[in-house]
């Protein structure tokens, strides 16, 4: 277990990381807010009937790769509701409408964007830890263990960004939190979420009594009494009303939202296997972590379909793949290049020259518009794969 100064310390210099990275986003998307075309945003407004410059935000955010313009324009809607509804209107000028777009899509952006996949990423080691709980088995090491990784990652990387976004969000409920990071981890609509609560609630305090029973097997120690204590504060804060929860009972509850990665375990038969597993590289199931993973597959997949049908299916997957990497930090002229590279390497395309295909793509590209660049550059990727990986029947 770690010890409570130890666990201060470390959600503090997460606070302060949060807040130099927060000031960075703040200041990219006004910057980027400006090469925004007025005529797109425009229509943006028209269509979902938000504030031009909550259509702006939504763009950039949309082009991100992050979310639909209709969620992101739905998120800002519900915040504005928020705070009309407690008395905290943002009053209707520009200037101040543009600022709570900026603050508001700072959040939205982080919060959907590098916070949950964070969060995925880091829940794995405590997935594997919890695969194993059963009520009458469970050793006290392994509850240790458990409570440890639970700690550290409700305690200090959860709570600090809840207590932050709590003091940027003004009147703001326990209950508003939860709905806000809820969405961005599981995907689920506010009344799907909202209905599901007390289920969530009941299964993360009985996962807690689970492991302080286990802990009660342990001999006399000054750490089990400290953790079968700390444990007992935790059920208790866990046990107040949704819009009245601490920081750190949010942070544990949010914590239990997160969906597991499956396992294989339970009870799947070791003799029947319905389907075959994705191969690449004589791996079975390969993690599909990178654009390009996600790219080789649709590239593979569209060979299945002919004419129009392949060429819409391709394109709209190569326009994520250009808006991930673009949200990564790549320019549209270096997103042509990765991803020529990556299909080249993954098919073993062979008597292709890499530096002609981009001197000529990199022509076209300098001779359109900026606005029509990302059009530009789905189809240079597309032709690409059409005339060099399907140029026979079969990949």
């Amino acid at each position: 277990m770690l010890p409570e100064t130890d666990i201060q310390k470390l959600a503090v210099e997460t606070r302060q990381s949060l807040i130099q990275e927060f000031a960075e986003t703040y200041a990219n998307l006004r910057e980027r807010v400006k090469r925004v075309p007025e005529s797109e945003a425009r229509k943006v407004s028209e269509e979902f009937s938000c504030p031009f410059e909550v259509a702006l935000i939504a763009y950039l955010i949309n082009m991100d790769g992050i979310m639909s313009l209709r969620q992101a324009v739905g998120l800002f809607t519900a915040e504005l509701a928020r705070r009309a509804s407690i008395g905290e209107d943002v009053p209707n000028l520009s200037g101040n409408i543009m600022e709570f777009a900026l603050v508001e899509g700072r959040w939205i952006s982080h919060i959907h964007g590098k916070f949950t996949r964070k969060l995925e990423l880091r829940v794995r080691s405590l997935a594997n830890l919890e695969d194993v709980v059963d009520t009458s088995t469970l050793e006290v090491e392994k509850a240790l263990s458990i409570i440890a990784e639970r700690t550290k990652l409700a305690e200090i990387f959860i709570s600090p960004l809840v207590e932050e976004w709590r003091k940027e969000h003004v009147k703001s409920t326990s209950a508003d939190v939860l709905t806000s990071f809820g969405q961005a981890i599981t995907k689920w609509n506010r009344s799907t979420l909202s209905g599901k609560f007390k289920q969530v609630m009941k299964r993360n305090q009985a996962r807690f009594r689970i492991l302080r029973q286990a802990l009660t097997h342990a001999t006399d120690s000054f750490t089990i009494d400290s953790s079968i204590k700390n444990l007992d504060s935790l059920i208790a804060e866990l046990e107040q009303p949704f819009d009245k929860l601490t920081p750190r009972a949010i942070a544990h509850f949010l914590l239990h939202l997160v969906p597991r990665p499956q396992s294989g375990r339970g009870d799947r038969s070791s003799y029947v296997d319905i389907g075959v597993g994705s191969t690449r590289a004589n791996k079975a199931e390969p993690d599909m972590s990178s654009p390009f993973d996600f790219l080789e597959r649709d590239i593979k997949l569209a060979n299945r379909r002919k004419g129009n049908d392949r060429r819409e299916y391709l394109l709209e997957r190569i326009g994520r793949v250009i808006r991930v990497l673009k949200y990564q930090g790549s320019d549209v002229n270096e997103c042509v290049r990765e991803c020529y590279t990556e299909i080249i390497s993954r098919f073993g395309l062979k008597d292709i020259s890499l530096d002609d295909s981009l001197t000529v793509a990199n022509e076209k590209l300098t001779e359109v518009q900026v606005t029509e660049k990302d059009s530009l550059a789905m189809n240079l990727i597309f032709d690409f794969v059409n005339d060099h990986v399907y140029l026979e029947d079969s990949i």
